[in-house]
């Protein structure tokens, strides 16, 4: 067996898998919401399709360290001047050594053009959470069935009566939202819709809670107030008295970073401006 022949062709053939498990990785929902919504493409789930794009990479490592060692030969004649002398310093070399800082600045920094691909990758993860829907907390699908009812607000008897009549089995309220799922074929949030009507009645809320909901990024400053009955005016007076920057259409992901925060942080100045 030619070990070159086998190296070169072992990194092509990973090198395809790469770019596309990477492509998937890039458009697949928030993981909270591919797990709740059981999302899956070419039959593989989110999960899955991490596993092969780690594994592979570690291969296509291995390939191109082979390959280097094959080839460190004609390697250094990159790094030779037409006279055939070694010189580190070339413009072949200097160009790799600044495209390759370039990029690595321009992920860390977060310059224009590089941000605005991360920026998609946001809308993309956005427009799935509204596609697929976003679970009730993080890890729901993890929570057993009295645990989940707990922290919804649902009459728990009467959503395990509901589940019965809609032909759901399951073991008892011990048993995880995620194994009766996959028990009887179906996505926890199919299993959540299945007893939403078990919901209790809900007193109105006024301020916001301790825990912050899913989908915090995507929602704008006015879209939080309405949700939570809190005065537009006051939250955005509260906010311009610490020199910050408002717009209240913009998500709350983006006003945040306009202002050097975290999404999380910023909740948690409104919540603790408003009590």
């Amino acid at each position: 067996m030619n070990l070159r022949r086998l190296t070169s062709l072992t990194a092509l053939l990973t090198f395809v898998v790469l770019v596309t498990s990477g492509a998937v990785l890039f458009l697949t929902p928030q993981g909270r919401v591919a797990f709740w919504s059981e999302w899956r493409l070419w039959g593989l789930t989110k999960e899955a399709w991490g596993s092969l794009h780690i594994l592979l990479s570690l291969l296509f490592l291995v390939a191109g360290v082979v390959h280097i060692v094959l080839n460190w030969a004609a390697i250094l004649t990159y790094l030779r001047d037409h006279t055939r002398k070694m010189r580190v310093i070339t413009p072949e070399s200097v160009a790799s050594v600044l495209l390759t800082g370039l990029f690595t600045a321009g992920a860390l920094l977060g310059w224009p053009p590089f941000r605005w691909v991360m920026d998609l990758n946001l809308y993309v993860k956005d427009q799935g959470s509204r596609t697929y829907g976003e679970p009730p907390y993080g890890h729901a699908e993890q929570s057993t069935l009295q645990s989940f009812a707990q922290k919804t607000g649902l009459d728990l008897a009467k959503a395990q009566s509901l589940l019965k009549a809609r032909g759901i089995a399951f073991q008892g309220p011990q048993q995880r939202i995620q194994d009766i799922a996959k028990q009887n074929g179906l996505t926890p949030q199919q299993v959540h819709l299945a007893m939403k009507a078990a919901e209790l009645a809900k007193a109105p809320v006024r301020g916001l809670p301790e825990e912050v909901a899913p989908g915090l990024g995507r929602k704008t400053l006015d879209e939080l107030c309405r949700e939570y009955r809190l005065d537009l005016g006051q939250v955005r007076t509260l906010l311009e008295a610490r020199n910050m920057k408002v717009k209240v259409d913009q998500p709350m992901r983006a006003l945040a970073e306009a202002n050097g925060l975290g999404p999380h942080d910023l909740y948690a100045i409104i919540r603790d401006g408003v009590k």
